[in-house]
């Protein structure tokens, strides 16, 4: 009779049992993966506008001073050095326009592309997160 008794405390789980509850495991593990890359996605996205509205109120600020925005040819790099091509601005300030010394790239790796022909009307864009050009995921300035 005391056998039995010590036979149902010690009893563990069955392989089975621990198949299906890492089976489980797994499954709920994937579901919530897959949720967590889609934010990271969004957020890269967001950062990305984020940097643009940066780079739109430094443009902003150069275009004020010069009475007008840097061309294709100076690029966005205008706005952290003073331009030697195109029209040259008189009074360029030493830190520049941007408050750095490079130009960031966009937050999945690739350069951010600036395009002004009149001096007028430009528009910045970033390849997005599949890093080719003229795709639908691109993100441009408004």
């Amino acid at each position: 009779m005391k056998l039995k008794k010590q036979n149902k405390k010690n009893r563990g789980f069955t392989l089975v049992e621990i198949m299906i509850v890492l089976a489980l495991v797994v499954m709920l593990g994937s579901f919530a993966g897959v949720k967590l890359i889609d934010q990271f996605k969004r957020a890269k996205v967001d950062a990305t506008k984020v940097q643009i509205a940066s780079f739109k109120q430094a443009l902003d600020a150069y275009f004020l001073s010069h009475n007008s925005y840097p061309d294709s040819n100076q690029g966005i790099e205008a706005l952290i050095s003073k331009p030697t091509t195109g029209k040259i601005p008189e009074n360029y300030p030493e830190g520049g326009y941007l408050g750095k010394k490079t130009v960031p790239k966009d937050p999945f790796g690739g350069q951010y592309h600036y395009v002004c022909e009149d001096g007028q009307n430009y528009t910045i864009t970033s390849d997005g997160p599949d890093q080719k050009p003229d795709t639908a995921d691109d993100i441009k300035s408004e």
